[in-house]
């Protein structure tokens, strides 16, 4: 009986003594973690884009245009002074000048309202709501620009009345009413916000689309 108990208490301490190893070496030398992963790579911020300039307003363009009559009436040095003006600005000074037109009493011609479109060529069409002779009409002038004599020449190259017959001596008055009138818009854009003591020669007009650029050599009155 002893001789059959000693194989299985060996083979029980065997057993035991090698799951002790086991549980031993396990405690003692533990495997090793994983390493914890890397970080993930960050990406740069977008760079920051520079806000696009803001385009000088016709007070911008005064001021600086004053600034330049400024230094002329003070240095006596001729200068020359380009201006770039937008379709916008255009018919804002129009919209100007009408308001303080004065249409002789000969000229039965009452103006409502009016639109400048700028067109390539040097070339303006003008288009008026107004009241001719008692009836409503629809007004459109193309008109040419150039210069002559160191001042801006308008022509008429067509007008038209709508339906509205009027008679020649009246449609020749206003004709060169209009004229004067554009004459006198392109004047007022050179001289908006100057001063005296100085004289203004027209070098330069080109009308494109939506664009008119009018250079100047301003200088000192003698």
């Amino acid at each position: 009986m002893k001789l059959i108990l000693l194989p299985v208490i060996i083979a029980a301490l065997l057993i035991l003594g090698g799951g002790g190893y086991f549980l031993v070496r396990n405690i003692q030398s533990p495997e090793p973690s994983p390493p914890p992963p890397a970080p993930a790579a960050t990406q740069p911020p977008p760079a920051k884009t520079a806000p696009e300039p803001t385009p000088p307003s016709f007070e911008d363009k005064v001021t600086d245009f004053s600034q330049a009559v400024a230094e002329v009436a003070a240095t006596g040095e001729s200068r020359e002074v380009t201006l770039t003006f937008t379709e916008a600005e255009v018919n804002e000074q129009a919209g100007k000048i009408m308001t303080q037109m004065e249409i002789p009493a000969d000229i039965p011609l009452e103006i409502k309202g009016v639109s400048i479109d700028l067109q390539p060529g040097n070339n303006l069409l003008t288009v008026a709501d107004t009241t001719i002779l008692g009836f409503s009409a629809k007004l459109k002038v193309n008109t040419g620009v150039s210069i002559r004599e160191g001042r801006p020449d308008i022509s008429i190259n067509d007008i038209s009345f709508g339906m509205i017959p009027v008679p020649g001596t009246v449609k020749d008055k206003i004709v060169a009413l209009i004229g004067q009138q554009t004459d006198r818009m392109l004047v007022a854009l050179t001289e908006a916000g100057t001063g005296g003591g100085v004289d203004f020669e027209f070098i330069d007009i080109t009308i494109d689309e939506d664009m008119l650029r009018v250079t100047v050599l301003i200088s000192k009155t003698e």
